[in-house]
């Protein structure tokens, strides 16, 4: 009896192929396409029962065929990280022939195997089983344009609602890609559809490329290296007063705007300056450390009166901020400083600021943190020479 095939196999991709019995080689068409996409709310569900494998043709390779083959879904289950699922093609009326074997692995799983006898023992692994598909997602549709987004908004960013993906910006379309692990990634597309002030209504094709839907952007004018925006909820209809109505965004205390970060930030003025001794508290305070790594020869053994944790914006366009844990305060009789070897413990660059619900707020870039290279930090100035600073754990 067939199943819903959404647990077995749901997307849309172009495949090449190689068959070890048939022919040698790889056929790589362009037209070659695997469909498993799910129709929600329709009354037949036999739809959502069977996927599609376009094959086609590749010239000199007398074992490739052109032609459709539709699958019903069987079941699938899990061998350690192995995901199999059964399947019969619903246009073969020969035993031997109607079922087939297809094998993922959950590490990889833009490989795919295929038995050719309807035994799924022959599959160990997607690599090594008698048919090797390889898979690369696309979209089931394309999405006209409508309209344009600002232009300063094109460029390379890092999205802090979704820190471990790359967000690559253009005139009309806004890719976001989000990489699981080393060998997989998944890619939403949104596409400008219509603008009206800062709100934008973009059609978004989702992750695995059957369900196209409608998100509304309330984007913020760039600011610096940072673009602030509110994302809606995502609605079926094509309609900007149904897409954009303010009843879709959040509200409240839950009134957020999240940000987009050059992804090569420029620095800027920073909008604090001068030099602090500073105190700290909280779970994660800052530490001395030897930026580079081990020293390439000693430092000389300096007698110091006064040690202090410093920060400092001194630098001649203010555009960097230096934190040094344990600092040198004493000088010579000539008023110079005693300890001239040592480095501050942290450097970053300020890239952006704004204040948004009375708080002030800054973003600062240090390419050399492990956690996070985005820091935002939320700062107030307490009176002429003092600045209460709070630093948060990421860019959020």
């Amino acid at each position: 009896v067939p199943i819903n095939c959404r647990s077995s196999l749901e997307g849309v991709w172009h495949f090449t192929y190689q068959n070890r019995f048939r022919f040698t080689g790889v056929c790589n068409k362009p037209d070659a396409r695997i469909q498993s996409c799910q129709t929600a709310g329709t009354q037949f569900l036999i739809q959502n029962q069977k996927f599609n494998v376009t094959y086609q043709q590749c010239e000199g390779m007398e074992g490739t065929f052109s032609g459709t083959v539709e699958y019903s879904c069987l079941g699938d289950w899990f061998v350690g990280k192995n995901h199999y699922f059964a399947v019969a093609n619903t246009k073969e009326s020969r035993k031997d022939e109607k079922y087939r074997c297809f094998l993922k692995n959950r590490d990889d799983d833009l490989y795919i195997g295929v038995s050719i006898t309807a035994e799924c023992n022959t599959l160990k692994t997607p690599e090594n089983s008698p048919e090797r598909l390889k898979l690369t997602p696309v979209k089931a549709e394309y999405v006209e344009p409508g309209c344009t987004l600002p232009q300063n908004f094109s460029g390379e960013w890092v999205n802090t609602a979704n820190i471990d993906a790359d967000v690559s910006i253009s005139e009309t379309h806004i890719n976001e890609t989000y990489y699981p692990d080393r060998a997989r990634y998944r890619r939403t597309i949104y596409v400008c559809r219509e603008r009206r002030d800062n709100r934008i209504m973009m059609a978004r094709l989702t992750v695995d490329g059957c369900q196209k839907d409608y998100v509304c952007f309330d984007f913020q004018p760039r600011h610096h290296n940072i673009i602030r925006y509110r994302k809606g909820l995502a609605v079926i209809k094509d309609d900007f007063s149904t897409v954009c109505s303010w009843v879709q965004f959040k509200n409240a205390e839950a009134w957020k705007y999240d940000l987009f970060l050059a992804k090569n930030p420029v620095p800027v003025r920073c909008p604090v300056a001068g030099k602090f001794n500073f105190t700290q508290r909280g779970e994660h305070p800052f530490r001395t450390r030897i930026l580079g790594g081990v020293t390439l020869s000693p430092r000389p053994n300096i007698h110091c009166k006064q040690n202090i944790s410093d920060l400092s914006v001194c630098d001649t366009d203010q555009k960097e901020l230096a934190i040094d844990e344990n600092y040198c305060l004493s000088v010579d009789h000539l008023g110079r400083p005693v300890d001239i070897y040592s480095d501050p413990d942290y450097r970053m660059k300020c890239i952006g600021f704004w204040k948004e619900n009375l708080k002030s707020y800054l973003i600062t870039y240090d390419d050399l943190d492990p956690l996070s290279k985005y820091r935002c930090w939320v700062y107030q100035r307490a009176d002429l020479n003092r600045v209460l600073m709070s630093q948060a754990v990421g860019a959020f």
